[in-house]
């Protein structure tokens, strides 16, 4: 199949900025390389007029956030107006969400939820499954209402014609929450991952922890961890840089707050190229989303950011659940399962400069594992031998 046109739906993209966007954008640029002959078009939320942008604006706008260049006369916004109100403007909404994508080929719902679209062909992008029906958190429902989700949820499973997990361990919970998939339409495909550009600046000691900013990345404990050493407090700088988005204010608020002593940097809405300087200066990169949960959900499905900061020569010290588990192998970096053993493997490193020259130079041969031509083809062979099925 060669797609004439197509589509990808990201939650917001003119607002947020964070791993899922920076897939979809990068995505979004495999395809173009995949199938140079297509028009390619996001279809996301605008939430005033004024906040719209033209095909040039919105390129430029991915290109400062994410690095990525698209052709204006290819890639365009395809803006769904969300002006209305309750129930019933939510609906309208969503039929406008399907509506937008009825003329694509193909098309990639790349966000969180149980939509479905009207494209000749569909693809899901799981970045963690939603649970289907019946769910024990959900007791409370009426009987139609469980009716409405169940056949939401039907409607949901056959309506793809792929379902595309961003690691193993996404993948495992995809298959026993919707057993109903026939595992021919389940691929693995890791998210595009873009080589940092090498901007030849020496390591310094920096503790880099680089994420959305929210609850769930538990900055606090980064923070209080930091501070409990004597020796990374002392000789090391801790930085945090992240999207500060407007549902996330109060936490940055107090994040602010908690760190009014100045003994770490914060950069709010850092530009890519902010992110870069910092992945090339930095030594070592934190990561402990999923630290003290049980529900997977609140784990790190996979990782984008630690796998850009080890291809910049970062040695990850990172916490051992969920996708993190499967970026860093041994000699590339360390996990760990308590804030003691964080701190022990981070001193192990402040002390031994071979050992994290070493780990720097092993960390960067695994990041490339995940670089953006692999991306490239094995979604170029996902698409070649599951589409060309329904041709």
């Amino acid at each position: 199949m060669q797609p004439n046109r197509i589509g990808l739906y990201i939650h917001e993209v003119l607002y947020n900025r964070g791993g899922t966007e920076a897939y979809t954008v990068r995505m979004a640029e495999a395809l173009a390389e995949i199938y140079p002959q297509a028009e390619i078009f996001f279809v996301s939320e605008c939430h005033a007029p004024s906040d719209f942008r033209g095909d040039d604006s919105f390129c430029a706008l991915m290109k400062e956030r994410y690095g990525v260049e698209f052709d204006s006369g290819k890639v365009h916004l395809r803006p769904v107006r969300t002006d209305g109100r309750g129930r019933l403007g939510a609906l309208l909404q969503k039929r406008r969400m399907r509506n937008a994508s009825r003329d694509a080929d193909l098309f990639f719902y790349c966000s969180r939820g149980y939509l479905t679209f009207r494209a000749r062909r569909n693809i899901a992008i799981i970045h963690f499954p939603m649970r289907p029906e019946p769910d024990s958190s959900r007791k409370g429902l009426s009987l139609p209402a469980k009716i409405l989700r169940k056949r939401r949820d039907r409607r949901f499973a056959s309506s793809y014609d792929a379902f595309l997990p961003n690691s193993t361990f996404t993948r495992g919970y995809l298959e026993q929450y919707w057993p109903g998939i026939p595992k021919e339409k389940i691929h693995l495909l890791y998210p595009p991952i873009a080589p940092v550009p090498d901007m030849g600046l020496p390591k310094e000691k920096i503790i880099l922890v680089c994420s959305r900013i929210d609850a769930a990345k538990k900055l606090e404990l980064m923070i209080d961890t930091y501070r409990s050493s004597p020796l990374l407090h002392g000789s090391y700088r801790l930085v945090i840089a992240g999207n500060n988005a407007s549902d996330t204010v109060d936490y940055w608020e107090k994040i602010c707050g908690y760190t009014k002593g100045g003994d770490v940097e914060l950069y709010p809405n850092a530009s890519w190229d902010k992110i870069v300087e910092l992945y090339n200066r930095a030594q070592v990169f934190w990561h402990c989303k999923g630290y003290g949960e049980d529900d997977p959900y609140m784990m790190e499905h996979f990782g984008m950011t630690t796998v850009e900061a080890m291809g910049a020569g970062c040695v990850p010290v990172v916490i051992d659940k969920g996708g993190q588990a499967e970026i860093v192998t041994e000699g590339s970096g360390f996990k760990w399962d308590s804030p003691e053993q964080l701190v022990a493997r981070t001193e192990e490193l402040a002390s031994d400069p071979e050992l994290a020259a070493r780990m720097s130079r092993a960390a960067r041969e695994r990041a490339a594992d995940f670089y953006t031509d692999a991306f490239r083809e094995r979604l170029r062979g996902i698409l070649e031998k599951q589409l060309s099925r329904h041709t």
